[in-house]
């Protein structure tokens, strides 16, 4: 049998915790988060001091923007503008959907908030911008305008009113980031139109 190192039990204890808190909120016991990890309830409190520590370690780990940085690092940058944007979207998607029952959730524990860490959206909009910035000529906004607008726009999915159901998909967000919401044969038209006099 393998001993795990503090580390590793440290990050075994949060990987179970992880999808636990996602579906069950804030209220899981630690009996359930052993049963998930495959080990004693009393292993828990060798690692954490008490169920608040490990919570709260596990929504910083789930927050934390390295894994979407180095995500963004891996796109190729001689791929065209629209096909990386819709890369970085679906990304982004995938850890705003991951994310938001903890976002939820951590309304009502502030401590648990404060592991959110506050320079997280920053990175990844930072992320974002440098991955479209050898497009920014062909860009009417600078890059990191961009990287906002699309970072906004996926986050507002989540919580428009009608729910995910009327969602765009990544594909609809960067068509409309990048092209607005008019169809081409009514742009061209307006192009066309004398300006007021």
């Amino acid at each position: 049998m393998v001993r795990l190192t503090p580390e590793d039990r440290r990050a075994a204890l949060i990987a179970a915790t992880l999808p636990l808190l996602r579906a069950q909120g804030l209220e899981v016991s630690t009996r359930e988060i052993a049963l998930a990890a495959g080990v004693a309830e009393g292993t828990i409190f060798r690692v954490f001091p008490d169920k608040s520590a490990l919570i709260c370690a596990t929504i910083e780990y789930a927050f934390d923007p390295a894994p979407v940085v180095e995500s963004m690092r891996h796109l190729p940058d001689t791929l065209p503008v629209r096909t990386k944007l819709t890369m970085a979207a679906r990304i982004l998607e995938k850890r705003f959907s991951d994310n938001f029952p903890l976002l939820v959730a951590v309304r009502t524990n502030p401590r648990a908030g404060q592991m959110i860490p506050g320079d997280s959206l920053r990175k990844i909009v930072e992320a974002i911008g440098q991955l479209v910035e050898p497009d920014g000529g062909s860009l009417r906004q600078p890059p990191k305008t961009v990287a906002w607008l699309l970072t906004s726009m996926i986050m507002m999915q989540r919580r428009w009113p009608g729910g995910t159901e009327n969602a765009l998909t990544a594909t609809d967000i960067v068509a409309v980031l990048l092209d607005g919401v008019l169809r081409p044969e009514q742009t061209a038209q307006q192009k066309t139109e004398p300006a007021c006099s």
